[in-house]
């Protein structure tokens, strides 16, 4: 009896396609806020198409950056300038669809917080830009088929070397901070209260991120709990 072939299950498939990394949802959230309410582009700086990690993203700010915000009144009504939008998006990249401009907008709850996501997107650029140099400086060291391999590495050592200088301009340390105050005493609070002190800081900081400016003292070194201070 001839053997039939088992079909072949799209499960292999489904795990070889990579989840995509955090900042891509970071992306999400910030076109959406700039899709629910558009005249908070005013509102950003530093951030460019180039900022974002895939070309739908990309060509999305663009058509944003683009096209003429709408009156605020007609865009609570209607959907016309989100058609704007995937028109000019769409004549950059294919497959970009209405459900996904949507989709932009329901995972956005809060578009007062588009500067914060604006800031992550741009500081996810930034470590992008600088793997690629770095990894190009490494590449060009061990490369032996090179003419003049010293000039050429140290050339690229420049380039690394202007680029951390502009990541170091756009994202400067923290500047006015206020002097550290001692630590109490190990058993002044109990581990309990130490512990829900901390979620509620935690919990207080998911819901308003733009208000940790103003707690510039505080460092994950403060926490207790070593799950606290990676959050």
């Amino acid at each position: 009896m001839p053997h039939t072939p088992e079909p072949e299950s799209d499960e292999d498939d489904l795990d070889a396609v990579p989840a995509p990394q955090p900042v891509f949802h970071v992306e999400q959230a910030l076109l959406g806020a700039l899709l629910l309410d558009p005249h908070r582009l005013a509102d950003l700086t530093g951030i460019t198409t180039g900022s974002f990690s895939t070309a739908a993203h990309s060509a999305v700010f663009a058509a944003i950056s683009t096209l003429p915000a709408p009156d605020p009144a007609k865009h609570a009504q209607n959907a016309d300038w989100l058609g704007l939008v995937l028109a000019t998006a769409g004549r950059q990249v294919r497959g970009l669809t209405a459900p996904y401009l949507h989709s932009l907008i329901q995972v956005c709850p809060w578009p007062r917080h588009a500067p914060a996501y604006a800031r992550m997107v741009e500081a996810e650029h930034a470590r992008r830009r600088l793997r690629a140099a770095t990894d190009h400086l490494l590449t060009t060291a061990r490369d032996a088929s090179l003419p003049h391999p010293v000039d050429t590495v140290l050339t690229e050592a420049d380039t690394l070397a202007a680029l951390i200088d502009d990541i170091a301009t756009r994202f400067p340390p923290r500047a006015g901070v206020l002097p550290r105050t001692p630590p109490p005493p190990p058993d002044s609070l109990p581990p309990r209260e130490a512990l829900e002190e901390e979620q509620v800081l935690l919990a207080t900081a998911a819901a308003h991120p733009a208000d940790i400016e103003s707690v510039r003292w505080l460092v994950p070194e403060d926490f207790t709990v070593p799950l606290h201070a990676g959050l």
